[in-house]
């Protein structure tokens, strides 16, 4: 072969040895995952950001302010949809764990809030924004276990329950036919 043959293949081949992925993002921290001094109170953010480290950030009109990073969650309903934006901009690869807990609403009710947990210990609310750990959580049940308060479910609620769960596994089954 000759060397200019030679030459032209191996350059092809550098192409394909070490291909870059265009949709891999680049790590870098998003601006949703800065805090701004200015604004601390108005979150109740873990203590562990308070220490920052934090950046200094002079905006075109002169004011002066500071910002730190911290971990998010992003995404939709679905479990596969979200994704863990750490401090230093890249993406948690480990599992987030669903819990639940009890809190008091602004009416004097208590409901569920839906949190996520990792592996390492950081617990998100479900807005994604980072949390002090909650003394009392329980694990995410399933929908068709929950019930509807501190009340039995009536003998009607059952049957109505029974009814729809009998049609989305008929619907279910009409589909693999």
């Amino acid at each position: 072969m000759r060397a200019k043959s030679k030459e032209l293949l191996d350059n092809l081949n550098k192409i394909v040895e070490n291909p870059k992925n265009r949709f891999e993002r680049p790590a870098g921290i998003p601006d949703t995952n800065k805090m701004w001094k200015s604004v601390m109170g108005t979150y109740n953010f873990p203590k562990s950001y308070e220490k920052g480290p934090w950046t200094k950030e002079v905006e075109d009109d002169g004011d002066i302010d500071y910002w730190t990073p911290y971990d998010r969650i992003y995404g939709g309903l679905h479990e596969s949809d979200q994704r863990l934006i750490q401090k230093d901009g890249t993406e948690y690869k480990g599992k987030l764990h669903k819990k639940r807990r009890l809190i008091k609403g602004m009416d004097g009710n208590n409901f569920y809030q839906q949190i996520r947990v990792t592996a390492d210990d950081r617990w998100f609310d479900n807005c994604g924004m980072p949390i002090e750990p909650p003394t009392k959580t329980e694990d995410e049940e399933e929908p068709d276990e929950i019930s509807f308060g501190d009340r039995e479910l009536t003998d009607e609620e059952k049957e109505e329950r029974a009814k729809w769960k009998a049609r989305a596994e008929s619907d279910m089954l009409k589909k693999l036919k």
